[in-house]
């Protein structure tokens, strides 16, 4: 059963949780973060909610909504979260790998509570940001990943991750995007952490091309250099073995099979002149 805040119910000072389609009150609190917490702790109990990788009915209809509004207003989310809300709209099982990335883009993102038109009854609503935030599931759906992880914690479930560069790997002149290895990447489902030589002050930029190329990524590491790539290798393969290493640099692969990583992919000179030749042929 899915629920809301309202800030003017009758029966409640301050910040009422009340089931959607009632008006029953679940709780009433001094604070909105008050009353998020006890909707996350609603949402978690839901019997459905502790199904492996299972969206609960909440989530699908956050999802719904997100899409709804997207093709509605034309802005929120990315191609990537399009999907994502495709498939929790669908209440297709997620694996472990998609509910991780899922936690890092809640994380990332709850910043976007504070800005305006993200809650009924402000200017411009709904943001972008909330369209991009019903896209993934929304409240529920943060709530839901959360237990998901907890779960997963107790059963001890792992996987490998991938790690991949940016430029002549997945993009190529700086911005475009090197299609099938961005799919490749996304088809594998694992965690991704991007690790980059490019320089820290370019996170903004660089954050803005992950997300416009639809590449599903869940860390981004600027080290500067790519000598610099060794130890920011050497430390994700130490928290997590790296089943899939994709890079250009033949000295950085070097890097990751001294970290053991299970496969290592690059795009050969000639697989990068003949999609060169194929983009040519095709634009004449």
């Amino acid at each position: 059963m899915p629920w809301h805040i309202e800030t003017d119910n009758p029966g409640c000072e301050g910040f009422a949780v009340v089931k959607d389609g009632t008006s029953e009150v679940e709780g009433c609190h001094r604070t909105r973060t008050q009353a998020e917490r006890q909707m996350a702790a609603l949402y978690a109990s839901e019997p459905e909610a502790r199904a492996p990788g299972v969206p609960t009915d909440a989530m699908a209809a956050e999802a719904e909504r997100g899409l709804a509004w997207r093709e509605e207003f034309g802005r929120g989310g990315t191609l990537v979260g399009v999907a994502r809300a495709r498939d929790i709209a669908n209440k297709r099982t997620l694996s472990p790998s998609t509910i991780r990335r899922m936690r890092s883009y809640f994380a990332r993102h709850e910043v976007d509570k504070e800005g305006e038109g993200f809650r009924p009854g402000e200017d411009g609503y709904p943001s972008a940001g909330r369209i991009a935030w019903a896209l993934w599931g929304g409240d529920p759906g943060k709530a839901w990943v959360e237990d998901q992880i907890a779960a997963m914690e107790d059963r001890q479930v792992e996987a490998g991750v991938v790690a991949t560069d940016i430029d002549d790997t997945i993009v190529r002149n700086g911005t475009q995007p090197i299609r099938e290895t961005i799919d490749k990447i996304n088809r594998l489902g694992r965690e991704v952490y991007v690790i980059t030589g490019r320089d820290p002050s370019r996170r903004a930029e660089t954050v803005r091309l992950l997300d416009d190329i639809g590449l599903g990524w869940d860390d981004l590491i600027m080290v500067g250099s790519q000598e610099a790539k060794r130890d920011a290798i050497l430390a994700l393969a130490a928290d997590a073995p790296i089943d899939y290493a994709f890079e250009n640099n033949e000295t950085v692969r070097g890097y990751y099979r001294e970290a053991g990583a299970a496969n290592v992919s690059a795009r050969s000179r000639l697989e990068q002149v003949e999609e060169i030749l194929a983009e040519l042929r095709a634009a004449r």
